[in-house]
């Protein structure tokens, strides 16, 4: 989820009695109309943000100074775009990721659980590279021609009048009329005439091309191997680095993730797979992928050509609903904050995008090129973190509470019941944080479900999960470093104590504050069946 940054107001600021973020006539109305009514713009936002930032880093973020300055301003989980770079690069950049980590470590005095992704390539199909003898990019004009080759001769060589593809059977797979999108659909063409190798297609829509643009065939299902050779050497590149997370690209059934979890073998079944959805075969077979898949991410830009954009918002409601409703972390990607590319301020209608998908109940936003190669990756998380928090305060989690008991099935077991109680507390204590106990994961996951309004402090002692956690919407992981003490209520005491002064420390508890705990009765998994309320203390020592 989420860390305190250095712009985060802390709760010192305020009454002792005041929550800020809270929104309480809002969030405790009756009705959607009076929920609405009740949103107070005078009313401040949280002091924390509960959904995650995935920036993607590249050529403008890849020294360990702008890393290190993305996680103070709210990066949670840095993202390798494989598509880009070679593999050498993306190992130096995961060498820079762990020593920007390792130095912000230090400044904010505990182990910070950065979390490291790759996207891998998948059957992305892309054009060559312009021509030494054009000035890039080159323009393809509307009403011209424009052939399209899978001839490798042409490729460091496309002009205005042919550009280079680079899969092999692209030409056979197609038919005539069959409309061919680049370079994010910015032109638009249309099948006329097919060859062996080449595609001679009318220019319906024009546009500047540069080299090493996307391609993309909506409505046709292209027979490709779901994993390519080169997408073998950035699995194994993932194993051996052991990263914390890999993209799965263009995903369209549960098959595709159990593919890639058998190449990834033993030594990588600890990675957490993310199932990245980008076709309609992929929306139609979303629940399979689901059972499957450790997290989902919505790429809007080639499932909205493959679905129609007027489309999209539709399958993107109904998609983050599935997910939230199996509780799978669901993130959503592109044209999030794309004008910061350019500029250091975002468009109203992008802030207004940011929040809708976290309205519509998105567990984390992924920005793409805004932080790879634009102006000022730094700024741009900086205000989509502030984007979030506004966002935040005016979802009604009562309803969506109710709606999610209500779709618990009976009898449920221990650890969702309590979930569900510490949540409920939470809400009617304005608790300033829940701290979660937890082993696996598991009990912070259940918790996150129920979308309490406060941070859930999720503590473990192990790092690896920690960096993982961060998919889930809510869940602040914090790594327990200290000897274990044999006793395990004097551990689970000493623990409690360590999440309570680090979040007094960080500003977002204060004395007096309630405080929701979830644990189990013994160590381990699968012993998580107590809840209770404790309220934060000046005197708290941990040892």
């Amino acid at each position: 989820m989420v860390w305190p940054t250095e712009f985060d107001t802390r709760l010192g600021e305020y009454d002792a009695m005041e929550l800020p973020g809270q929104q309480l006539s809002a969030a405790t109305a009756y009705s959607p109309l009076d929920h609405v009514l009740n949103l107070d713009i005078k009313l401040p936002a949280a002091c924390q943000r509960l959904t995650g930032i995935i920036a993607t880093v590249g050529k403008a973020s890849n020294d360990v100074e702008t890393m290190q300055r993305m996680m103070a301003a709210g990066m949670n989980i840095a993202l390798l775009n494989l598509s880009f770079g070679t593999r050498d690069d993306h190992i130096d950049t995961i060498k820079n990721l762990r020593q920007a980590a390792k130095n912000y470590s230090v400044v904010v005095g505990k182990n910070f659980p950065l979390g490291i992704a790759a996207r891998l390539p998948g059957r992305k199909i892309r054009t060559g590279y312009i021509s030494d003898t054009y000035v890039e990019p080159v323009e393809l004009i509307s009403g011209e021609t424009v052939r399209l080759t899978t001839d490798e001769t042409y490729k460091d060589r496309c002009s205005s009048s042919i550009v280079y593809i680079d899969f092999l059977h692209f030409a056979e797979q197609l038919k005539k009329g069959d409309i061919i999108l680049l370079d994010n659909e910015t032109i638009q063409l249309k099948v006329e005439i097919i060859s062996t190798t080449t595609l001679t297609c009318k220019i319906e829509r024009g546009g500047m091309l540069g080299s090493n643009k996307d391609v993309f065939v909506p409505n046709v299902v292209l027979k490709m191997p779901t994993y390519s050779e080169k997408d073998k050497v950035y699995i194994d590149m993932a194993v051996h680095h052991q990263l914390d997370i890999l993209v799965a690209s263009f995903v369209d059934s549960k098959d595709s993730i159990l593919e890639l979890r058998n190449a990834m073998g033993e030594k990588g079944k600890k990675i957490s797979i993310v199932a990245n959805i980008q076709t309609l075969e992929g929306y139609y077979n979303f629940d399979e992928i689901l059972e499957v898949a450790n997290g989902v991410m919505i790429t809007r830009q080639e499932l909205g050509s493959d679905i129609s954009p007027k489309k999209l918002v539709i399958a993107q409601k109904n998609m983050i609903a599935r997910a939230n409703k199996a509780n799978v972390p669901v993130c959503l990607c592109a044209h999030l904050l794309s004008s910061m590319r350019f500029n250091k301020i975002p468009l109203r209608a992008e802030l207004l995008d940011v929040a809708n998908c976290i309205l519509d109940g998105a567990d984390a936003l992924v920005l793409s090129a805004e932080t790879a190669i634009g102006i000022c990756p730094v700024d741009t998380i900086s205000c989509m973190a502030s984007a979030c928090k506004e966002a935040e305060a005016c979802v009604w989690t009562k309803n969506i509470f109710q709606d999610y008991v209500e779709k618990t099935p009976m009898p449920c077991d221990q650890a969702t019941a309590i979930a569900m109680s510490a949540v409920l507390a939470s809400y009617r204590s304005l608790a300033a944080a829940i701290v979660v106990v937890t082993t696996s994961g598991t009990s912070a996951f259940q918790v996150a479900k129920y979308r309490p309004r406060c941070p859930i402090i999720a503590v473990t002692r192990y790092a690896a999960l920690a960096r993982q956690m961060h998919l889930f919407r809510g869940v602040m992981p914090l790594i327990y470093e200290y000897t274990p003490d044999s006793d395990w209520q004097v551990h689970l005491e000493q623990r409690i104590n360590f999440c309570t002064k680090w979040a007094m420390q960080r500003g977002f508890v204060r004395v007096g504050d309630p405080i929701v705990i979830v644990c189990g009765w013994k160590q381990g998994s699968d012993f998580t069946n107590t809840m209770r309320i404790v309220y934060a203390t000046a005197d708290i020592n941990v040892t």
